[in-house]
């Protein structure tokens, strides 16, 4: 819903009136809710702000924000369900009822996939009550096996009996919001913080659980039914039994070696799978990079500049990085992953990401091991002078043939380095006969020749090149 850039019809700031029939709103939402708790999430010496938009895809909505922090969000077509964003659910966990998930999925629900059934994580046996007792269309979030902060809210495309009688296959969940969209990138958004595992109080919790002790405190108090599993009173006899989780065979294969958190019935991928490496040392080297290259000073940057400078240097020299032969094909993917982990923040400002902040004190890198001996670093030689250099800007017309080699757009290039690529593709696409440059659809596109005209000289066409930049 929000992965794509959306329209902002009218933003302004909610007067009294409009803040107490927010809260009012939230209230009759989540009755689970105090008055504290809400006053906490829209606190009266905060500004809180009303964008009414317009989706990519043309759906009409509002999305509430404290402080520029989007904390709730409205769509028309669902009958103006008041949502609760990611970061109201980092605040009350168990607002909604929760699906685990696997954390390499995240970075699918960013691509713009829903959460389908082979991707959920489930108590062994799986039985009828295993999806809990819920409708389709009901509000849900998503959260993964190590962490129960939510990254995406949605709402069930099926029944919980439809999900059971669909014996693991099909959609489960339909993705509103995920970690890392645009709906992120309003304000300063705070990272993902470590809640502890899903159910880690009691590891038997399931829906199932959750739907039977509230039928029962309805019979007992005959009040609304509670959200929060903290309210829940188990007995200790029921977390002596803990049962294996079910994983599907399907997502195994996607599913990442260095996780901490071990999973039963998970077969072993084979040794020596090439894009299982690549995997493991793209994290490797981006941990490595985060612990002993990266400072605190050097943030905010792009993150293109942070893959050239940092992760490609801190790779192993008898390995080769290419982000192409992982299963995340971009790097934007892969820190999009990074991010849901906790690990770092991005944001993204007209097309452009930009890493924002490290956490130095996250497990995955403070737990790093290096396994090569460190190279003696080469002092540079530092001059008072000062040095003007010739530099380009990579534009939406010329990225076709610079992402070829790794640039994005944004990123700056000296002549020199664009001079090297341009000739480069001109050599593999066997477009240069010595002097004279034959044109292909894509460079004539992107230095808009006449119709007619077939060749250039190579000086010329780097001329005309560069000038598609900025």
């Amino acid at each position: 819903m929000f992965i794509k850039p959306f329209k902002v019809k009218t933003n302004y700031q909610l007067k009294g009136t409009e803040r107490k029939k927010l809260c009012e709103e939230v209230l009759v939402a989540y009755p689970s809710l105090s008055d504290e708790e809400i006053h906490a999430l829209l606190p009266k010496k905060e500004p809180i702000s009303i964008m009414k938009i317009v989706t990519h895809s043309g759906h009409v909505g509002k999305v509430y924000c404290v402080a520029k922090i989007p904390m709730f969000f409205q769509l028309d077509s669902y009958d103006t369900l008041l949502f609760p964003t990611i970061y109201t659910l980092w605040h009350h966990p168990y607002l909604l009822n929760a699906f685990t998930t696997h954390t390499p999925v995240v970075s699918k629900l960013l691509a713009g996939a829903n959460l389908m059934l082979p991707g959920l994580i489930l108590k062994e046996p799986v039985t009828l009550y295993s999806f809990g007792k819920l409708p389709k269309g009901t509000p849900v979030l998503i959260n993964t096996e190590e962490n129960k902060a939510a990254v995406a809210v949605g709402v069930t495309a099926l029944s919980s009996e439809d999900m059971y009688m669909a014996a693991g296959h099909g959609k489960c969940v339909e993705v509103f919001h995920v970690i890392g969209d645009m709906l992120c990138q309003l304000g300063k958004p705070p990272l993902r913080p470590d809640l502890g595992l899903p159910n880690a109080d009691n590891p038997t919790n399931t829906l199932e659980d959750i739907e039977s002790i509230n039928r029962e405190e309805i019979v007992e108090q005959s009040e609304i039914l509670p959200d929060t599993l903290d309210e829940l009173d188990l007995s200790e006899s029921s977390s002596d039994v803990v049962k294996d989780e079910i994983i599907s065979k399907e997502h195994i294969e996607e599913d990442v070696e260095t996780e901490d958190v071990q999973i039963s019935n998970i077969v072993e991928p084979e040794v020596g799978d090439p894009v299982e490496e690549m995997d493991r040392l793209l994290e490797y080297c981006f941990l490595k990079a985060c612990k002993m290259t990266v400072k605190s000073s050097d943030l905010p940057m792009l993150s293109s500049n942070f893959f050239k400078n940092h992760l490609l240097a801190a790779c192993p020299p008898d390995k080769n990085v290419d982000v192409k032969k992982s299963r995340y094909k971009k790097l934007s993917v892969f820190l999009a992953e990074m991010k849901a982990k906790g690990i770092i923040n991005t944001s993204i400002t007209k097309g452009v990401e930009t890493l924002l902040s490290i956490k130095f004190d996250h497990p995955l890198v403070r737990k790093l091991v290096v396994t090569e001996e460190p190279v003696a670093a080469v002092e540079p030689v530092v001059s008072n002078s000062a040095v003007v250099s010739e530099c380009y800007r990579v534009t939406a017309d010329v990225l076709p043939v610079l992402s070829k080699f790794g640039y994005e757009k944004g990123d700056v290039m000296k002549r020199a380095d664009i001079r090297k690529c341009f000739t480069e593709y001109a050599k593999v696409e066997g477009l240069q006969d010595g002097k004279t440059l034959k044109l292909n659809p894509q460079l004539a596109g992107i230095m808009r020749t006449k119709a007619h005209q077939e060749t250039v000289t190579m000086e010329d066409g780097i001329n005309k090149f560069v000038g598609r930049m900025t």
